[in-house]
């Protein structure tokens, strides 16, 4: 038995308050029904092109596969999601004079790669965002220390293989893609009222929430095996609270209308009717 996974970041454009890194894992023998499925679910959408949550903003299919993304890891006997979202006011490394933000991002990201090996206590392999970095081989770095980290906490998990995609080539990084960036949004906005965020992604991350029975994403979650939200630093943890997963209900579809409304955007057949009226 082995794990896969498939990870991606969000809120390192200088504009949030805090990042995330959010990896979706479940077990290796799935991976061909679990490509099957979201690529077929694409299509349903009609989603045309890589799924990313700066895209959001114009097409109500996203936020649609984004649901069916959260539904089926709730409902999977197998599959997790985890993002550690970093607050970087608090997080001392991310501001250090004895590292650049690329070591302390990675730092973040290897400790997140440990907590699902260990968890799972088997070997994973783990598929990250082809980002461009000063260090090349951060993906073999992070593997290395991540297996040192698990050497010395006896665990039997451990990384096999940290590899770079690119996120256009896996549909699993764009599931993780599109998760992390709605978690990440929802908590740079509560970090900062005035944090610049898009009606339609705000729409989507209503949406999102309301499956798992709260009222926004910007929360860390109890202990979970299914959906964990991990706030970063310790100083961080449970703000503005610390909520559990008590139910999951279905997700509510979003229209192309729906989208309109929320943009403030007139629908054509509603101004070409009221020009005929």
């Amino acid at each position: 038995m082995k794990r896969i996974a498939f990870a991606d970041e969000s809120g390192l454009d200088g504009l949030s308050s805090c990042y995330g890194i959010g990896v979706v894992s479940f077990d290796r023998e799935l991976l061909d029904n679990f490509n099957g499925y979201f690529s077929s679910k694409l299509a349903d959408h009609g989603v045309v092109g890589e799924a990313k949550w700066k895209k959001v903003t114009t097409s109500h299919g996203l936020i649609n596969f984004a649901l069916d993304a959260l539904r089926s890891i709730l409902r999977s006997h197998t599959a997790s999601f985890d993002i550690i979202v970093v607050n970087t006011t608090q997080y001392r490394n991310w501001n250090s004079n004895l590292m650049t933000r690329e070591d302390a991002f990675y730092r973040t990201f290897t400790l997140l790669l440990r907590h699902i090996a260990e968890r799972s206590c088997l070997p994973a392999e783990i598929y990250i965002d082809n980002r461009s970095d000063s260090y090349a081989k951060r993906h073999e770095a992070m593997q290395t220390i991540g297996n040192y980290m698990l050497a010395q906490l006896a665990s039997s998990g451990r990384l096999d293989r940290v590899e770079k995609v690119e996120s256009r080539e896996s549909v699993g990084v764009q599931v993780a893609d599109l998760l992390t960036g709605a978690i990440t949004a929802a908590h740079s906005r509560k970090l900062n009222s005035k944090f610049p965020l898009h009606k339609g992604k705000q729409l989507a991350i209503e949406r999102l929430a309301d499956m798992i029975g709260w009222d926004d994403l910007c929360y860390d979650t109890m202990p979970s095996d299914k959906i964990n939200i991990w706030h970063f630093p310790k100083e961080y943890r449970a703000f503005p609270a610390t909520l559990s997963l008590t139910w999951m209900r279905e997700p509510r579809y979003v229209s192309a209308i729906d989208l309109m409304r929320r943009r403030q955007i007139t629908p054509v057949v509603d101004s070409v009717a009221r020009k005929s009226a």
